[in-house]
């Protein structure tokens, strides 16, 4: 098989700036991260950590600080007259949907809405720039650290954001804040060397702690809590971590746990546990001795002692952000940073405890591909850029006489022959490529722009590029809204005259493009079985009146994935309620939808070989084959989408998309982030702990080999020393000595112990960390990968500390 494996693709992560954790009376438990480049990611760790969706952000949104709130008490409670009002109004509360704030050094605090990924509120700072913010424990009023040197507070409950006072002015930043257990304190830490208490009611300093300085430089406190009982911790450029007595104000202890700025910490909610971390990397856990446990007599209102009880370094780069959730099954301890990596560990293990680094690509891809055109785009926040992929000339021999991974020499290597920057407010949110590689279009949260792309006759190798200005207006006049309205997902259809669009409020567009030339994009049809009936569409667009089923949720949520059979005549689409439907796009209507699975979706594939069968990979690393026109599962998923071998299902990265090789139509090629999966749908799933990985299988096939060739060797030297002539059987070959072919044209093997059972579901490690997999033709794959040291060698350089004989 031929493979191009693309490693020119240039996708930059961008540093992690923020996570934040829902509060506990919010189910299910989300964690946001923020990013360098005002992106914010949305991950849930059920089913091994899943990315649910990203809120873009803008070249003018940053995000240095984000909170979830979610309030349960009341905020007036004389505005009901009867206990059953107060308590239908709390249910009521515990019932909403967190709220998710996020604040920068662009001076404004912003509330996104998690359905359409747009600003629901926002307010200005009046102080600059935003280094801190936090919620009190009753999520009913928001701090800020602004770059002025004041704090002030918002208030959030009941919906609301608005501004209720400042506190006394401070020399230098507000860097880091935090709430007392009680709501009556805040503690904040400044670039002037001083850890101060503050009373919310007044408004006032209620005493200063001043930390060390060198050289009457100011020392910048990056970190501080509040723990249960009142104990003060900080954490400073100097890497020292400070116990301080929140009461008196005095210190309790110090510890020079780092080498350079602690620049995050995180308590567990009995403060008894706290983490820190910096630019050495280096994570630092701090436990409270109990004095008694010490052999002493407990004294009435004595602290108790702190000590550091392990420290492990998960990063490359200096580490910005740490969250902690400590209930049950989450108990995960979550840090981030320059190196654009998440990594979660259990807080209960640390530092004994294995550790995850969670794929820093997309998990969505951002890759579009057009086969017959050999063109390949990637999109970036504000860019796209598009390659022609080379050709390779035709080796000597039949492939099954060369080595797997032998490469071949090119006839024509890869070339880059557009990048287009775009002129956007938010980051990109969707781009697609049509399959005649002469229309790309792209999207953010707030318009949708198409291009047309054809040859210069002119200058041969150059490429024109013409915006269709008409095609936006053509869809906000459509919608009837003079607001815009940007894209989550797009796709056209095998024929290259039809756009797909899943618009950021949950509709569907099917888009006509055949008469582009005339300046007119007839929207043949708008579908709202995502949004239920929230959205009313005019009468000769209503719904379909025999989709009963859709008509029931009425609950609104992201469209995350379009499918198009490669007839184009189904369209597939999700969201994030793991709701899949089924449009007949030919006829126009509401065609059927999916029963609704164990564990949410991660990628929906049409199979091209069969229009009509549709592949839904897991979240739970099973995936399932549907039948759109029998509406019911094949017979071969009813059978064996239960018995996945356990090798595969534990694999910890998801699903991201299938691939299909013309040449082997009863064959799928499943793969992730660090994996790819051969699966032939004519054979069962196998041994439930069969051993799938090609490589390992090999190894194992290799020593026993070896012991068979060692037994027949000393079999051989007893009978010499007998002095008998037995003819010996030839020692087998080692299977590297045999012709091995590629992936998905070997054979079946045989088992490690020896039965002839033909093996499934073959893993291959070879390319890692994909963005992309597909093929081109018959036995021509490709695949895109974005090689972590090729990530890492375009950061800054990391901390270094020389060391006495190294």
């Amino acid at each position: 098989m031929e493979v191009h494996r693309c490693r020119f693709v240039d996708y930059q992560p961008a540093a992690i700036n923020a996570l934040a954790f829902t509060p506990r009376s919010s189910k299910p438990t989300l964690l946001a991260c923020g990013r360098s480049n005002g992106d914010v990611e949305i991950w849930n760790p059920k089913n091994e950590w899943v990315l649910e969706k990203v809120i873009p952000g803008g070249e003018n949104v940053s995000v240095e600080a984000l909170v979830f709130t979610h309030q349960t008490s009341l905020s007036n409670e004389d505005e009901f007259e009867t206990v059953e009002e107060k308590e239908t109004e709390r249910k009521r509360l515990r019932s909403q949907p967190p709220r998710l704030f996020s604040a920068g050094l662009n001076a404004n605090i912003i509330e996104w809405n998690l359905d359409t990924l747009n600003v629901l509120r926002y307010a200005d700072s009046h102080g600059g720039a935003i280094w801190c913010m936090a919620a009190n424990h009753a999520n009913t009023v928001l701090a800020i650290g602004c770059d002025d040197g004041c704090v002030r507070l918002f208030d959030i409950a009941d919906n609301e954001l608005t501004f209720i006072k400042s506190f006394d002015k401070q020399n230098g930043r507000i860097l880091s804040l935090s709430w007392s257990h009680d709501d009556k304190m805040i503690v904040t830490g400044a670039s002037d060397s001083s850890v101060r208490r503050w009373s919310v009611s007044e408004g006032r300093s209620l005493g200063r702690m001043t930390v060390d300085r060198v050289r009457r430089e100011d020392t910048l406190v990056w970190a501080v809590t509040m723990l249960k009982d009142g104990t003060i911790v900080s954490g400073d450029s100097l890497g020292h971590v400070k116990f301080w007595d929140g009461r008196v104000g005095t210190m309790l202890q110090t510890f020079h746990a780092h080498d350079a700025d602690v620049m995050c910490l995180t308590a567990s909610a009995k403060g008894d546990i706290v983490f820190t971390s910096g630019v050495d990397r280096k994570i630092v856990q701090f436990r409270s001795v109990d004095a008694q446990r010490q052999g002493e007599k407990q004294q009435k209102g004595k602290k108790s002692k702190w000590l550091i009880s392990g420290n492990r370094k998960y990063h490359s780069h200096d580490v910005r952000a740490m969250a902690l959730e400590e209930m049950r099954p989450v108990d995960t301890l979550v840090t981030g940073g320059v190196d654009v990596s998440i990594v979660v560990c259990s807080a209960q293990e640390f530092p004994n405890g294995n550790q995850r680094r969670l794929p820093c690509l997309p998990q969505k891809p951002v890759i579009s591909l057009s086969r017959t055109r050999r063109l390949l785009m990637c999109r970036n926040p504000n860019s796209v850029k598009v390659w022609r992929l080379g050709k390779a000339a035709q080796p000597g021999q039949s492939c099954l006489e060369l080595d797997i991974g032998q490469q071949l020499e090119l006839l024509e290597p890869q070339q880059a022959i557009l990048e287009m920057h775009v002129q956007t407010e938010r980051n990109l949110t969707a781009s697609a490529i049509s399959e005649d590689g002469q229309w790309i279009t792209v999207a953010d949260v707030e318009e949708i722009k198409l291009f047309r792309v054809e040859q210069d006759g002119d200058h041969p190798g150059q490429l024109n590029i013409a915006k269709q200005r008409g095609f936006f207006p053509s869809l906000l006049e459509h919608s009837g809204s003079s607001e815009g309205f940007g894209a989550t997902a797009l796709t056209f259809t095998p024929d290259s005259n039809r756009l797909i669009i899943a618009t950021s409020t949950a509709l569907l567009y099917v888009v006509d493009l055949s008469e582009w030339r005339n300046g007119n994009y007839a929207v043949l049809r708008r579908f709202g079985h995502h949004c239920g009936l929230g959205f009313a569409l005019s009468e000769d667009e209503q719904m379909d009146v025999d989709d009963q089923d859709t008509r029931r949720d009425t609950r609104i949520s992201t469209i995350t994935s379009l499918a198009v059979s490669a007839d184009g005549k189904c369209l597939a689409s999700g969201d994030l309620l793991n709701r899949i439907h089924i449009f007949d796009i030919q006829t126009l209507h509401y065609q059927t939808s999916l029963p609704t699975f164990d564990a949410p979706f991660t990628s929906i594939t049409f199979s091209p070989q069969q229009p009509g069968i549709l592949f839904v990979g897991l979240a739970n690393q099973a995936f399932y084959i549907y039948d759109i026109n029998l509406n019911r599962l094949t017979p071969w998923s009813r059978q064996n989408s239960q018995r996945f071998p356990a090798k595969f299902l534990q694999l910890k990265d998801k699903i991201q998309g299938f691939a299909f090789n013309p040449a082997r139509p009863n064959t799928v090629v499943v793969w992730g982030v660090n994996y790819m999966c051969l699966v032939d749908l004519e054979k069962d799933p196998g041994d439930h702990g069969a051993i799938l990985n090609i490589n390992k299988r090999k190894r194992i096939e290799r020593i026993k080999e070896n012991a068979k060739i060692t037994a027949i060797e000393k079999r051989k030297k007893r009978y010499e020393q007998l002095g008998i002539t037995t003819p010996m059987p030839e020692p087998p070959k080692f299977p590297s000595q045999a012709s091995s072919p590629p992936l998905d044209e070997q054979g079946p093997d045989e088992s490690t112990d020896g039965s002839a059972n033909s093996f499934n579901f073959q893993i291959l490690h070879k390319f890692q960390p994909m963005m992309f997999l597909d093929f081109l033709s018959e036995d021509s794959m490709v695949v895109v990968e974005r090689p972590m040291f090729s990530i890492l060698e375009k950061l800054p350089p990391s901390y270094y500390k020389a060391k006495y004989g190294t």
